[in-house]
């Protein structure tokens, strides 16, 4: 049985995300909705990590590596709508760390298969890395890890692996360990503020202990609110949020092509509260309205093709090279993710079950 919690988080990852892309700040209210979409990755990565956990015991290395590794790639188109040219410099963004985080976590699962206290332990470390990596920024072999690694760059390895084992050990752990995480967040935040220390609680660029505490909290509080609802409830209460959730990599793609056009073409809705109507409405009609113009266009049949997925490929990679920043590379770039976006499942399925070197076939006597 599909579990709808995580669709439910997933969804409720997507409308934080609408809300941070949008940077609404006109007024309190507006700025302490943009201040919660900041953590829109933070509960996007914890719940996209945990598919590892299935995939570990079912899929063999070979595929998982190869399926990620594609995954990494055509996720470009997304960041080249959001930075044009991601070749220079070229930079992680949401879909290279969730293929990052979801390859590691199926390395960890398959051949380590640790309890739930290792993957706390491991988000814990990772940020406490990136203090020591602060520290070492100035060097120069450092700085040849940057937009990759660490810091600077947008969704670096270190501290962006943290949400992923976060989510692995808010969903393996009993529940009431979620709200042990998230009176403790809550507790030595409180302690940092009376001491006088300085939390950056907002600073979501250059990860600060503020940020990593209030996504302790946050992560862990969400999901032990999923996770305490009866599958039937959800399924009848949030529909709408679980449908979403379902469909999240197809909204990643239309609600930022949308905010794209009402930023540039519109007067009068960027900076006001209508931007969120506009562009939640507008997304989920593209939402319902593409996928079976794209069926009548019979892209589906041209996907179930391996050889399209390389053209696509070629493509996605191509087009930030030879197109200006602008209108039309962002256009096209949404066009071939809207592609990846709707059919990767098709492409996913067969490189899954790929082994390498190749079972020999036994011979019968």
């Amino acid at each position: 049985m599909r579990d709808l919690s995580l669709d439910l988080l997933k969804g409720v990852a997507c409308i934080l995300m609408l809300l941070a892309h949008t940077q609404l700040q006109i007024d309190l209210p507006s700025k302490a909705m943009t201040f919660l979409g900041s953590f829109a990755p933070i509960l996007f990565f914890a719940v996209s990590g945990i598919t590892a956990n299935f995939q570990a015991r079912k899929y063999p290395v070979t595929g998982i590596v190869i399926t990620y590794a594609m995954i990494f790639l055509l996720g470009l188109s997304f960041a080249a709508m959001v930075t044009g040219n991601v070749w220079v410099p070229f930079d992680m963004d949401i879909l290279q760390i969730i293929a990052v985080g979801v390859l590691t976590l199926y390395l960890v699962q398959r051949f380590l298969n640790p309890g739930h206290w290792y993957y706390l332990g491991a988000a814990v470390l990772l940020f406490a890395l990136k203090l020591v990596t602060d520290s070492l920024r100035d060097t120069w072999w450092m700085a040849s890890l940057a937009y990759v690694v660490v810091e600077p760059g947008n969704f670096v390895i270190i501290p962006w692996l943290f949400p992923f084992f976060l989510g692995m050990f808010c969903y393996l752990a009993p529940n009431r360990h979620n709200v042990i995480l998230a009176g403790t967040a809550l507790l030595a935040m409180g302690v940092a503020w009376g001491l006088g220390l300085t939390l950056g609680i907002d600073n979501r660029w250059d990860m600060t202990i503020g940020y990593f505490l209030f996504a302790l909290f946050l992560t862990s509080a969400t999901f032990y609110s999923a996770r305490r609802l009866p599958h039937e409830f959800m399924a009848r209460a949030f529909p709408p949020l679980i449908w979403l959730g379902k469909y999240s990599l197809l909204f990643l793609y239309v609600h930022i092509a949308v905010i794209w056009l009402v930023r540039h073409y519109t007067h009068g809705i960027w900076g006001t509260y209508w931007v969120w109507a506009v562009v939640g409405a507008a997304s989920i009609a593209l939402m319902w309205v593409l996928p079976p113009l794209l069926g009548a266009l019979r892209i589906p049949a041209l996907m179930a093709r391996f050889p399209a997925w390389i053209a696509l490929l070629i493509l996605v990679l191509a087009a930030p090279l030879v197109m200006p920043p602008g209108t039309p590379l962002v256009l096209t770039e949404f066009a071939l993710g809207l592609v990846f976006s709707l059919y990767y499942a098709t492409m996913t399925q067969v490189l899954k079950g790929v082994t390498w070197p190749a079972a020999r076939p036994t011979q019968s006597n």
